[in-house]
């Protein structure tokens, strides 16, 4: 019997195909999710299991080692900051791989969304058209019963009503202790 290989979220191909990504910005992101990953134990290639609407499965997270100083990352982020983009950077890796989107821009503070999403395969010199989306990242380190992945994408939701008349909108939430991912598209509101 043939096992199936788990689809891999290599933390070094962040720099490759998310047009908001700078490649300072990208390394960044990859050190800060190997920094929470590191926290919580886990180690390079550890499984993290992503929930997409109804749809779950297990990715690989991967990273060069040689590519992060461990002991540097340690001494550069604080759990707050690590946590905030280590959770963009599983965000921005799921949205690629499990979706026809890509991000492509910051958005703007008070918009109630952290990114615009356009798709990977685009027609035309539109920025955008009908078929971008938005999107929205939280992450938590460990959950508490007072913080869970489902009371954040509940609040992710609310807070997301600020452009809700504009573009369907992906809330992401990822957890690194006991690694997972869930990923909730809320439609355009009319």
């Amino acid at each position: 019997m043939k096992q199936e290989k788990n689809k891999k979220l290599d933390l070094n191909s962040l720099r490759i195909g998310i047009p908001a990504l700078s490649s300072g910005k990208a390394d960044m992101l990859k050190e800060t999710c190997v920094w929470c990953l590191t926290e919580c134990e886990h180690n390079n290639g550890v499984l993290i299991q992503a929930k997409k609407g109804e749809e779950e499965e297990n990715l690989q997270v991967s990273w060069e080692e040689k590519s992060v100083d461990l002991v540097k990352v340690k001494k550069t982020y604080n759990r707050e900051d690590a946590v905030e983009y280590g959770a963009e950077a599983i965000s921005f890796l799921l949205i690629r791989e499990l979706t026809e989107y890509t991000a492509i821009e910051r958005a703007a503070t008070g918009t109630g969304i952290d990114y615009w999403l356009g798709r990977k395969k685009r027609s035309g010199k539109n920025i955008f058209t009908y078929s971008d989306a938005r999107l929205e990242v939280s992450g938590i380190l460990k959950e508490t019963e007072s913080n869970t992945v489902v009371k954040r994408i509940k609040e992710k939701l609310k807070q997301t009503h600020p452009t809700d008349d504009t573009f369907p909108v992906f809330i992401s939430v990822v957890e690194f202790s006991q690694p997972h991912a869930q990923m909730v598209l809320k439609n355009v509101q009319s």
